[in-house]
């Protein structure tokens, strides 16, 4: 289980922009959750997602995995227990490394490197299975360069890396939103088949709220670092688009956008 209890988060403390995005902000988000994030730009979504990994830095509050506070535990020491895909493709692989060997550093993320070879030959026919979850051919393709490959194609990469070592929490920060329609709906369709087949709590911000939607089993909408609405299992079901549109409208003109 993961929670957020009173965070706050001030930007540019002490100067004339300083702004205070969480006050008191606090999350719970349980096991095997897939919880959809949505609102508009400067809501806080993405900061949510920042201080989870540790990527920014909190003036107070306590962030909770299965009861340890790893509010002050430095970020790549949380990936031991975090995957994160991101928006842009290229983040999360290497272009001039082949899929196997992408495939190995993921795979030898959290361990101890000396100077033996970071590739194990053996863990081949592993890495080929984990692909083959895609449907996209890649596990026939490990001695290609990464570069080579399409941003689809890349981003499913980047899913299946981020999943290849034990890990409590999948965080997909808008990973469709540098992609066509095409290929989002296909990353979609495999990013929900691999947190049901891994067992996964993911938390996936995005701006498509058709996505958020269909996708999950919890949506919640921010505004200015609250949460105006917080949606689980069969009340989830029932929120259509047109009424997460008619919301987001709202405070859209509330907020002079």
């Amino acid at each position: 289980m993961l929670e957020l209890r009173n965070i706050t988060k001030i930007y540019n403390p002490g100067t004339i922009t300083e702004m205070c995005l969480f006050d008191s902000f606090d999350l719970v988000v349980g096991d095997g959750e897939f919880l959809s994030i949505v609102g508009s730009n400067g809501s806080g979504k993405t900061s949510l997602l920042n201080i989870i990994c540790g990527s920014i830095p909190i003036e107070q509050g306590e962030v909770l995995i299965g009861g340890d506070n790893i509010a002050k535990m430095q970020d790549y020491k949380r990936y031991n227990k975090i995957g994160r895909v991101y928006q842009n493709p290229a983040m999360g692989t290497c272009p001039h490394l082949t899929i196997l060997e992408n495939m190995s550093l993921a795979d030898n993320k959290g361990k101890t490197f000396g100077l033996t070879s970071g590739i194990n030959k053996s863990r081949r026919k592993f890495y080929q299975e984990q692909l083959a979850i895609l449907g996209l051919g890649l596990e026939n393709k490990l001695d290609i360069k990464v570069g080579l490959l399409s941003g689809g194609q890349r981003q499913a990469l980047a899913l299946i890396m981020s999943t290849l070592t034990p890990i409590e929490f999948l965080i997909l920060d808008e990973h469709t939103a540098a992609l066509d329609p095409n290929t989002a709906e296909i990353i979609m369709q495999l990013t929900d088949k691999v947190v049901k087949e891994k067992k996964l709590t993911a938390m996936m911000v995005t701006h498509n709220l058709r996505y958020a939607a269909e996708y999950g089993n919890r949506l919640i909408m921010m505004n200015s670092g609250e949460i105006v609405l917080d949606r689980a299992g069969q009340d989830k079901l029932e929120t259509s688009i047109d009424e997460l549109l008619q919301l987001f409208n709202k405070i859209s003109i509330e907020c002079g956008n």
